[in-house]
């Protein structure tokens, strides 16, 4: 073979090599880095709503609805997070959820053997690997609206489903605050002492924020360095980390003393994170967060998976058909595979790297049959 094509060859061996290698680590050790969560497995925080703008729904394509298999078995030794936000008798926002579609969603999980776990089953089963039941489901609701006292917590209790319920504390029974009616603390403690749990998401840090003097990129302000108008200059990275360490530790401090319980629970506004507030939220006795990205979650994901299963357009049956098939259609699918695709990982550097050692050797051969060529030949010396 000619060195030009075998250096061809070669050329395109390493690159498939390499980009194999590339994707099957990431698919393999995304769960040790928190920058390739973030760019692979994090949902976007765009949109301004923390909900259907910043969770895209998986695809329902092909979904049919079916019997009740009140035996049914979906999944095993992992847990499914659904995530709500405003639950009213006649919503008038796209991430609002009729009460009527929330109760036939509780009747449906019911009959078809999903079994509802609370934060603590969850949080135990993330940390140690403790035992849930098959098919385990996790009820959560963010920014502690009225409505979920009104009409979510009923339900709940009847059909004996225990929930974890996200507050921005300072909104809490803080009538200055602006928009849709928040709980008060007596309505918060009445739900806390019948089964319902209650957790950070934040203090007062739930908005968009400038990161930039003409505020034409807002980032999520939790996760976000913010730009700082009487400075003329965004935050250092100091001054982000103090700003959100005082956030998370006012709201943690606030839920101890109302609620007398530590606080080790968040759930990120509009799925956003960065390596930085992972780092603080363990400093603050956070170990296990949640996004809102959909999957199902595994021992060890301290980082979670989250279903949207809230908003006007959500149709209890075909949800129920997505929570049946949700092993095979959510987006954690590709990154439970990670043992293959650690072999996957190894063989492709190994080749790789064989491929570049016989690229570089031909082509510096190729280098100097060209050098041969080109250079004209000796004219004998002169006698």
């Amino acid at each position: 073979m000619r060195l030009k094509t075998r250096f061809a060859a070669l050329s395109i061996v390493l690159v498939m090599a390499t980009a194999a290698f590339s994707v099957s680590f990431v698919l393999a050790y995304h769960s040790r880095f928190p920058v390739l969560q973030r760019l692979f497995y994090s949902a976007s925080a765009g949109g301004g709503a923390d909900g259907p703008a910043g969770a895209p729904a998986p695809s329902l394509s092909g979904l049919k609805t079916g019997a009740d298999e009140p035996n049914g078995h979906y999944y095993r030794d992992r847990v499914l997070v659904l995530m709500y936000h405003d639950v009213t008798a006649k919503p008038t926002d796209v991430r609002s959820l009729s009460a009527a579609n929330f109760e036939r969603q509780l009747r449906l999980m019911k009959d078809n053997n999903f079994h509802w776990i609370s934060m603590r089953q969850y949080r135990d089963f993330i940390l140690h690997g403790r035992h849930v039941p098959e098919n385990a489901v996790l009820l959560t609701f963010d920014d502690g609206y009225e409505s979920f006292y009104k009409y979510a917590y009923p339900l709940l209790e009847k059909y004996r489903a225990p929930a974890a319920s996200f507050l921005i504390v300072d909104t809490i029974g803080n009538s200055r605050m602006p928009g849709v009616e928040k709980l008060n603390w007596d309505q918060v403690k009445e739900m806390h002492g019948k089964g319902i749990d209650f957790f950070n998401h934040t203090y007062d840090s739930h908005y968009y924020g400038p990161t930039d003097a003409h505020g034409k990129h807002p980032e999520p302000a939790l996760s976000s360095r913010l730009y700082l108008k009487d400075k003329g200059r965004r935050e250092t990275e100091k001054e982000y980390e103090a700003r959100v360490d005082a956030d998370l530790r006012q709201a943690n401090a606030v839920l101890k003393r109302e609620l007398g319980e530590d606080n080790h629970v968040l759930a990120f506004p509009y799925g956003a994170f960065s390596e930085p507030l992972l780092r603080i939220c363990k400093r603050n006795g956070i170990d296990v967060t949640l996004t809102v990205k959909s999957g199902l979650n595994k021992p060890g994901q301290t980082n979670g998976f989250r279903l949207n299963a809230g908003g006007m357009s959500n149709n209890p049956e075909l949800q129920l058909a997505l929570m049946k098939q949700a092993k095979q259609r959510l987006g954690h699918a590709h990154f439970d595979r990670a043992p293959a695709y650690k072999r996957v990982a190894i063989g492709s550097l190994a080749a790789a790297a064989a491929s570049f050692a016989a690229w570089l050797y031909v082509g510096i051969a190729l280098l100097r049959h060209r050098e041969t060529t080109s250079s004209p030949p000796r004219q004998p010396a002169s006698p």
